[in-house]
């Protein structure tokens, strides 16, 4: 059976969880964030997404996470009005489940009151928001070492009902 034809479940995250979405993300980093930043960058990234992040992240916030056949694809967790950790897994990129995450979060959001969001975009996502509505706000470069930088977007959408 391919990916597309697989059903998704989408639910709230739970605390078994934890394992499958931190190695979901340091997949979904390896792969899709080496081609465009340097090495120490990629590990900052690692590193900001580290277990104990996750864990605050979700007991705070609104994290779900997505499944087809029994195995995690995707997550996504809003904290206060801050997007984080939207990650789909390589092999399912560009099937629409971003968009599926996004909508979730954004619909949790107008339902707890919130109608403005924010996030950090990094360049391989960029793009993605854009299409969702966000705009930028400010473009940053973070000097994570020496000739090692963190390029990123700072972006915010107004939430409509």
């Amino acid at each position: 059976m391919t990916a597309r034809a697989e059903e998704l479940t989408f639910r709230r995250f739970r605390e078994g969880d934890l394992g499958d979405v931190c190695d979901l993300v340091r997949e979904t980093i390896d792969t899709s964030y080496a081609a465009v930043y340097p090495p120490l960058v990629v590990e900052f990234f690692h590193q900001y997404h580290e277990r104990a992040v996750v864990t605050s992240d979700a007991a705070s916030g609104h994290t779900i996470v997505v499944h087809s056949g029994g195995r995690l694809v995707a997550t996504g967790t809003r904290a206060g009005t801050t997007v984080r950790r939207v990650f789909v897994r390589a092999a399912w990129q560009r099937r629409g489940i971003g968009q599926k995450v996004m909508a979730e979060l954004e619909a949790a959001s107008l339902a707890e009151g919130i109608e403005r969001l924010d996030l950090s975009a990094s360049l391989p996502a960029k793009e993605f928001y854009l299409r969702r509505g966000y705009a930028i706000v400010s473009e940053e470069d973070y000097e994570v070492s020496p000739g090692q930088h963190l390029e990123y977007y700072e972006m915010a959408k107004e939430l409509r009902r």
